[in-house]
C-alpha cells in the first residue's frame, strides 16, 4: 500500500534572501512573531485548505516546525484540525508511524502554496519514482491577479516514491535534494494547472515581476473554480 504524505516545512528553511541588505545581526524575519502570525494565516486560509479538500482522502499532512519557535507556533496554529494533519517537532514519532506503509509517495509543499484538488490524486496514479508539476498558476494576493506560473527548475511541487524505512529526517536542507537538481533526477512531468503560488509581502523567492510568472498571460478567475474549490478567485 503507498501512502501519500504532503509535507510542508513551514518555518524550519531560513532563506538567506530575506536578510539582504539589512544590518548584521538582524534576526531573520522566520523568527519573529510578526512572520509566524502573517504566515500562519497565509498556511491556514490557503495551503491547510488546498489539503484539506484533496479528492483522494487517504493522505498524511506532515507539517514540520522549529522546536525553538513552540512558543509561537503553538499560539499561531490550529489545534486539532483533522487526524490527518500532523504538526512535527521530532523525527522519531511521525517516522515511526509511517513504517506501518510499504511505501510513501512524499509530496512536497511549502506553506504559502496551494495544491489544486486533484493533484494528490495525479501523483498517486503515475508510478514514478519522482513527479513533479511545471506549469500552475499564481495568485497575487494583494492585487487578486492571477497568471500562468511555470516553476524554477522542479520547484516546490514535486513527489517521491520510497520506502519510508530509507526516511531519516524531514528536514528541507537534508532530505530533498534543491528544486533545480530534482530536474536531474529525471522525474515524470504531470498536468498542468495543479498548484498556485502565492505573491504576497514576505516571499522568499516569489514576486509579480520574476521571469516565471507570466504576467502577459491573466487567467479568468472561472477558470480556477473546479481546480482549487474557490480558494482561488
Amino acid at each position: 500500500m503507498t501512502q501519500l504524505v504532503f509535507w510542508t516545512a513551514f518555518n524550519t528553511f531560513q532563506s538567506e534572501k530575506l536578510l539582504r541588505g539589512k544590518p548584521q545581526g538582524t534576526p531573520h524575519p522566520v523568527t519573529t512573531r510578526e512572520w509566524t502570525i502573517g504566515r500562519s494565516a497565509l498556511w491556514m486560509r490557503y495551503t491547510l485548505q488546498s489539503i484539506l479538500r484533496q479528492s483522494v482522502r487517504n493522505w498524511l499532512y506532515v507539517v514540520l516546525l522549529d522546536p525553538t519557535l513552540r512558543h509561537m507556533t503553538d499560539t499561531a496554529l490550529p489545534q486539532h484540525i483533522d487526524p490527518r494533519v500532523i504538526y512535527c517537532y521530532e523525527d522519531s514519532p511521525i517516522l515511526m508511524r509511517l513504517r506501518q506503509y510499504d511505501e510513501i509517495l512524499m509530496a512536497l509543499i511549502d506553506g504559502d502554496d496551494l495544491y489544486g484538488r486533484h493533484a494528490g490524486a495525479a501523483m498517486l496514479a503515475c508510478p514514478a519514482k519522482w513527479t513533479y508539476f511545471r506549469h500552475g498558476y499564481c495568485l497575487d494576493q494583494r492585487t487578486r491577479e492571477v497568471w500562468h506560473y511555470d516553476t524554477i527548475g522542479t520547484g516546490p511541487f514535486f513527489g517521491q516514491r520510497l520506502d519510508p524505512k530509507e526516511l531519516l529526517a524531514f528536514d528541507r536542507d537534508k532530505r530533498h535534494p534543491n528544486h533545480k537538481a530534482v530536474a536531474e533526477l529525471n522525474p515524470t512531468e504531470l498536468g498542468r494547472g495543479h498548484f498556485c503560488v502565492m505573491l504576497h509581502d514576505i516571499n522568499t523567492s516569489s514576486h509579480p515581476a520574476m521571469r516565471y510568472v507570466k504576467r502577459d498571460r491573466p487567467v479568468p478567475p472561472e477558470k480556477l473554480t473546479s481546480a482549487f474549490g474557490g480558494l482561488v478567485p
